[in-house]
């Protein structure tokens, strides 16, 4: 079984091109995320350091709130804030007009922590758009591709052969 079907002509459309684009880049973001996390020494999960960005960027938040926005069921927005909390990167408060709801907000721990990741990784990016000379590219998808590249990231259809091949790889074939 194939899992994965190269498209039978190469993507020409502007459209699919950016889209392939920006799913390349959003590795290369995501894995400095992780790069910064890991050389800050937080063993911080990539899910409990997205709880703590959008605490940071919408204020305190009702548990169910918040698992809205991570889009996970309540209890797991639960369970991640209690580590948060057990941590001293979250704080948990009982409301004043309905105790029965919790409001989670960022310590002032959790909120440096957050703020020293994102200087890291925009240091990163900076470094990157430096290194690749984007800012001489003029088209968004040639910027993206540029940047993706610079990165040593596979393309999007790279990245899917890859994928693909890897089930291959795996089983010795």
């Amino acid at each position: 079984m194939e899992l994965y079907v190269p498209p039978k002509a190469p993507v020409t459309d502007p459209e699919s091109a950016l889209v392939d684009g920006l799913a390349a880049l959003s590795r290369v973001i995501v894995g400095f995320t992780a790069r910064t996390l890991a050389g800050l020494d937080t063993e911080l999960t990539l899910s409990q350091y997205r709880t703590m960005v959008l605490l940071a960027a919408r204020g305190p938040l009702r548990t169910v709130d918040l698992a809205t926005a991570l889009g996970v069921h309540p209890s797991t927005a639960t369970r991640t804030c209690n580590r948060l909390v057990r941590r001293g990167l979250v704080a948990r408060r009982q409301g004043t007009t309905d105790r029965r709801v919790a409001w989670l907000a960022l310590t002032e721990a959790g909120r440096d922590l957050v703020g020293e990741v994102v200087r890291g990784r925009t240091g990163r990016i900076r470094d990157l758009v430096r290194s690749a000379g984007a800012v001489r590219a003029a088209a968004g998808t040639a910027l993206i591709g540029t940047l993706v590249a610079a990165a040593d990231e596979p393309t999007e259809d790279q990245w899917w052969r890859n994928w693909a091949d890897s089930a291959h790889r795996e089983n010795g074939a």
